[in-house]
């Protein structure tokens, strides 16, 4: 090749290229991304395809070496062929094969319509190289712009779905979506609508700066099963620390480590990842009733942890799930799907009850039939039904004969607690490994944790 064809494919390459490498620049460690396939040119009727509209190729994300591809919308709208399908498919494979996690970047208003099935078949390529992935390597979308039509779909086989909060994610086109309605075709199936309403956004982020950042905290979380701290293992609590679920996480965990997804969704439930004593866990704390997106949210969370060998640590405070006439069959579904896979999990299993756990709550969460290890806190009351519940169901005449009706109900309720419900009772028909003060949930949580991490995959 001579010097000025040399010349000539480079400047068509870097000019085709320019904003998306803004963007993949932004995410790598300097000077880390070695490009593949870099001057694939293919020819169509809308134009020439310089790189076939994407880049791919291997970098470090703060030092955690990857596989990575980006959609190009600069060139034909990212839309997504058979050539750069394999394309992409070659940077998955070999990512696979080197044991390194996918991160994919998404910018695409779907498929290149005049290529007709080859089109889909490319789909279908790219659909079943992220299947073979997912479980096998860390799988992150990252998507910025526009994710239209097929491409979608590649959200839902990741471990984690970053979307920038003006990015669209949509089966069509918003403005099919919008039809001739009111809607405001820009503001259909946001990253940051879906973050509030789905699970299938796992974080929001405003720029690249945070994408880096959130990819990096999971990665992290996923690939370095231990890492140094400094954070003292027998550290205790404060009370007032720990009043609020969001705040006893932190308490628990290692400082700064804890690392939320899917926050603005099923807010009852919190998922995510964090350390104990350096250890990388996930975490799964229900606060309130639950229903059958927190039931998902969960589920989600349990498939990546057993992927990757992660332990799982629940924090318990529920009081069975929401249910409706309208809504009864689908909340069936997911706490079932949820329970087994709960129950398939080979990872060590561990239970804080901190508040209630009635019914479901102590059935899915803390059974000892479920969990290597579960303690509680001294005012946790463990049981069928709540203490009111009890006391109307099995003391209803007392009750409607009492002066004062609610204050004999109020008096039977914390009779029936006392000698059913509470910690202390329940540890006594060996359905709980110990029963702890608040400030003593940390330490307690890690010699646990450090003694089934030696458990059997």
């Amino acid at each position: 090749m001579s010097n000025a064809i040399f010349t000539e494919l480079t400047k068509n390459a870097e000019t085709a290229t320019k904003e998306i490498m803004k963007t993949v620049s932004a995410i790598v460690d300097e000077n880390s991304f070695v490009e593949t396939d870099k001057f694939i040119c293919g020819n169509t009727d809308l134009g020439e395809a310089v790189g076939e509209g994407v880049v791919g190729g291997f970098a470090h994300i703060f030092d955690v070496r990857v596989g990575l591809f980006a959609t190009n919308p600069k060139v034909l709208k990212g839309s997504i062929g058979k050539a750069n399908a394999k394309k992409i498919v070659k940077i998955i494979d070999s990512s696979v094969k080197a044991g390194l996690p996918v991160v994919a970047v998404l910018d695409t208003q779907g498929a290149r319509f005049g290529e007709g099935i080859d089109a889909m078949e490319g789909y279908a390529e790219i659909f079943a190289a992220l299947s073979d992935a997912y479980g096998i390597v860390p799988t992150v979308t990252a998507v910025k712009g526009a994710d239209y039509g097929l491409s979608s779909y590649f959200c839902a086989v990741s471990d984690l779905c970053v979307a920038f909060a003006g990015a669209q994610i949509a089966t069509s086109s918003p403005l099919i979506l919008a039809g001739n309605g009111k809607d405001d075709p820009a503001k259909i199936c946001t990253g940051k609508l879906l973050g509030e309403t789905s699970d299938v956004v796992t974080n929001v982020v405003a720029n690249e700066k945070e994408l880096k950042t959130v990819i990096s905290s999971f990665l992290s979380a996923v690939t370095e099963p231990v890492k140094q701290t400094a954070d003292n293992p027998n550290r205790t609590a404060k009370a007032a620390a720990l009043k609020k679920c969001d705040d006893m996480l932190k308490e628990i965990f290692d400082a700064n480590s804890k690392f939320a997804v899917r926050e603005g969704f099923a807010k009852e439930v919190y998922t995510g990842f964090a350390r104990m004593d350096g250890i990388a866990v996930g975490y799964v704390a229900v606060d309130g009733k639950l229903t059958k997106e927190g039931a998902g949210k969960i589920t989600e969370l349990l498939n990546t942890c057993e992927s990757f060998s992660l332990p799982v640590i629940n924090l318990v405070n529920c009081d069975g799930a929401e249910s409706s006439s309208a809504s009864d069959g689908a909340t069936i579904r997911a706490v079932s799907d949820m329970m087994f896979t709960f129950n398939s999990l080979s990872v060590p299993k561990l239970a804080l009850v901190y508040g209630n756990a009635i019914g479901l709550g102590y059935t899915a969460f803390a059974a000892k039939s479920n969990v290597d290890y579960s303690v509680a806190w001294t005012d946790a009351k463990i049981g069928t039904v709540s203490g009111e519940a009890a006391a109307q169901l099995l003391y209803a005449d007392e009750i409607s004969k009492a002066k004062n009706k609610a204050q004999a109900a109020a008096k039977l309720a914390t009779a029936y607690a006392e000698e059913n419900l509470l910690a202390p009772a329940v540890a006594k028909k060996g359905y709980l490994d110990n029963v702890i003060e608040p400030a003593l949930s940390r330490p307690y949580l890690i010699a646990a944790l450090q003694t089934f991490m030696s458990k059997e995959h």
